[in-house]
């Protein structure tokens, strides 16, 4: 694997902006409830990047969190990230039953895909800034029944009201993936 840079979670600069109800969709679904607006300066880089993100929390309780940017820093490596996000939900295994989990989705900087879902064989290529969650990555057939066949793909469990978590992974498996071109398992 090329050498990256070693992005720091901790380092962001997470601010709350403010808060409001909202009502959006989901999976084409009308879903109701809190949208928590974060201000984000990364400075990880010689030029701190500003973004600003929402945090959706559904009023029922049990439905999926999502996270997504909703200002985007003006680099080409990033266009279109206000599109994507990360979702969270509900892990009904013990001892996991009350966190959330979200896929370990990372974005495909060859475009071939919308992401590069990653799978426990695959935990060992995962670069160094996924380190700080090393303990909350788990199998998802661990926090979760599921009868597809995705026993065996990567979830990280976080509190449900950890928002800036929530966001970190975002960096980690969105921003920073981009802009080191990171894929999985190439030369």
């Amino acid at each position: 694997m090329p050498r990256m840079r070693k992005y720091d979670p901790s380092l962001l600069e997470i601010s709350v902006a403010g808060h409001h109800s909202s009502s959006w969709t989901f999976a084409g679904k009308p879903v109701s409830g809190t949208e928590h607006v974060y201000s984000v300066d990364d400075p990880n880089f010689s030029r701190p990047y500003r973004w600003e993100f929402v945090v959706r929390v559904p009023a029922q309780k049990g439905e999926r969190i999502e996270v997504r940017p909703r200002l985007v820093p003006p680099l080409q490596v990033w266009a279109g990230l206000d599109r994507r996000s990360l979702t969270f939900s509900r892990a009904n295994k013990r001892p996991h039953t009350g966190s959330f989990y979200c896929q370990m989705a990372l974005a495909d900087p060859t475009g071939e895909r919308t992401k590069d879902v990653v799978h426990k064989d695959e935990r060992s290529a995962l670069p160094p800034w996924f380190d700080p969650f090393s303990r909350q990555i788990k199998l998802k057939e661990t926090v979760r029944d599921t009868t597809a066949r995705d026993g065996h793909s990567l979830v990280v469990l976080v509190d449900p009201a950890d928002h800036a978590t929530m966001i970190r992974l975002f960096f980690a498996m969105k921003v920073w993936i981009l802009k080191e071109h990171v894929v999985l398992g190439a030369e």
